[in-house]
């Protein structure tokens, strides 16, 4: 799949366009989301820069800000979600899992993204 890359921290020149990035898979209690659109806010540039005090695993595919179609359901995410047009809330609040997407997990600049189901905000029908 298509994905920009942070590859280091510094300016856009770290930025990387790869279209063979690993198309990822749902787990327990998370979906794919196909990504409609993501946009490029200050914590995308924060942590392209480097944050004083915070350390980032790179490569990361930033974008925090998603919206999308849920496409894929891990096992355990109620089936209502499949085809469902969200919002991704960034933040992960499981006892498991904590961090952003976009930060400490690939977020939404690439054709798709996990999340997980109790992040997901649904879009209203048009």
């Amino acid at each position: 799949m298509r994905a920009v890359l942070t590859t280091a921290h510094g300016g856009p020149e770290v930025l990387e366009l790869r279209s063979d990035y690993p198309r990822p898979e749902p787990a327990a209690g998370e979906v794919l989301v196909k990504v409609a659109a993501t946009a490029i806010n200050f914590h995308d540039v924060f942590t392209r820069r480097g944050m004083p005090g915070i350390k980032i695993q790179l490569p990361v595919v930033v974008g925090s800000d998603i919206a999308g179609t849920v496409d894929t359901l891990g096992q355990g995410v109620p089936a209502h979600w499949l085809g469902k047009r969200v919002l991704i809330d960034p933040v992960m609040r499981d006892a498991d899992r904590v961090g952003m997407l976009g930060e400490t997990t690939d977020g939404g600049r690439a054709e798709y993204c996990i999340a997980g189901a109790s992040m997901l905000v649904e879009i209203p029908p048009k």
